[in-house]
């Protein structure tokens, strides 16, 4: 006679969509869905960098804030673009390495993602859940990732704060 265990349970919460559509929000989180490509120029890979600096000093001032006040544990951020037909990625800020292919699942996320796991989130055992956003700011896409040791953190009250923050922060740039 053995112990055995079950398997481990994942809880998704996608907000702003009716009820009724569970199976297809189910269908949608296994298609990727697809970005419009960019065409970056000469011109604009130096803007690109001047703004990606302006935007590390605004995205740290987030992260104190999502640590210090609204005591969540990590936050991350990532781009996104296309090229020669395949969706590239770049971390701009944050502790957390994610793979091509967890960024790609999150991309075919509704636009404002809760993920739970009671044991930890199989990218770092630490995290018991995850606010996942995507975003464009000024012609860029990015993908924002919110994360926590605690696993029912991300209520409604959390998430219209976490909203404040990005429209100060396209406010500024």
């Amino acid at each position: 006679m053995g112990i055995s265990f079950g398997r481990r349970k994942l809880k998704i919460k996608v907000f702003n969509e009716p009820e009724n559509k569970k199976a297809e929000t189910a269908e949608k989180t296994d298609k990727l869905q697809v970005v419009p490509e960019i065409q970056v120029t000469e011109k604009e890979d130096v803007q690109k960098i001047k703004v990606t600096k302006d935007l590390k000093t605004i995205l740290k001032e987030i992260s104190s804030i999502s640590v210090n006040t609204l005591n969540l544990s990590d936050f991350s951020v990532y781009s996104y673009y296309t090229s020669d037909n395949r969706i590239k990625f770049s971390k701009v800020f944050g502790s957390l390495n994610l793979s091509d292919i967890t960024l790609e699942k999150y991309l075919s996320f509704a636009d404002i993602t809760v993920i739970r796991r009671a044991t930890g989130l199989s990218v770092s055992e630490r995290f018991r859940s995850s606010l996942i956003m995507l975003r464009s700011i000024n012609g860029k896409s990015y993908i924002f990732i919110w994360s926590s040791i605690l696993y029912e953190i991300f209520s409604d009250e959390k998430i219209s704060q976490i909203k404040l923050l990005l429209d100060e922060m396209r406010n500024e740039l």
